[in-house]
């Protein structure tokens, strides 16, 4: 796949999502999905209550539109997302809004579709964890039918100096060429400009070290 054909869908506009969104809506199609419609409404009628993303941000993202309709995903190849993992009461990441992102997925994802991840896991999550279950709702087969990549969130909440595009990002995928289309994607819009690890478990572990630190 070449930039040029990626259809973009963005999955949960939080602080991660949104300002993503809007980088990406300033240059392409772009859809914003988030399952709260009160959140959509918000955000459509040109206002961001999170304060992450100006009204004049998003009205220059002139390619982003928005929705809560699973169905309107099934136009995109490409999926980012971007849900929160909040920590349990042992500290440990709670998986479960990544796995029902990834099941609300795997039932509507096409051949040769690519799933970003870039919510916060421990090293082995997203092959061990989250794939599974694309395959198993949707019959497809991983790295035959459908990709993965992931790149880790670097977003400091209310930073209004250190914004997603002035953050060095690190990218990977699930294949050579994959790796190579997520990398591309992201440096269209990262001025800070990107960095392309080995694999998606050393991808993984890169936060998880920067966030212990």
């Amino acid at each position: 796949m070449t930039l040029q054909e990626a259809r973009l869908a963005i999955i949960g506009l939080g602080y991660v999502g949104l300002p993503l969104a809007v980088e990406f809506g300033k240059k392409n199609k772009v859809l914003g999905f988030d399952i709260n419609k009160a959140r959509i409404k918000e955000l459509e009628s040109g206002t961001d209550n999170t304060l992450e993303t100006s009204a004049e941000e998003l009205k220059e993202a002139i390619h982003l539109s928005f929705t809560t309709d699973i169905d309107k995903l099934k136009d995109c190849n490409v999926f980012i997302i971007t849900v929160p993992t909040p920590i349990d009461k042992n500290k440990n990441p709670d998986l479960t809004p990544l796995i029902k992102a990834s099941e609300m997925l795997g039932k509507i994802i096409s051949k040769n579709s690519i799933i970003i991840y870039e919510s916060t896991v421990y090293p082995g999550a997203t092959e061990e964890v989250c794939i599974p279950v694309i395959e198993k709702e949707s019959g497809l087969k991983f790295n035959q039918d459908f990709y993965a990549g992931y790149s880790p969130e670097r977003i400091n909440p209310g930073d209004k100096e250190h914004r997603v595009t002035t953050i060095l990002k690190v990218t990977s995928g699930s294949t050579p060429e994959i790796a190579e289309f997520v990398d591309d994607l992201y440096k269209s819009i990262i001025t800070a400009g990107t960095h392309k690890a080995s694999s998606i478990k050393v991808a993984e572990a890169s936060i998880v070290i920067e966030n212990v630190q």
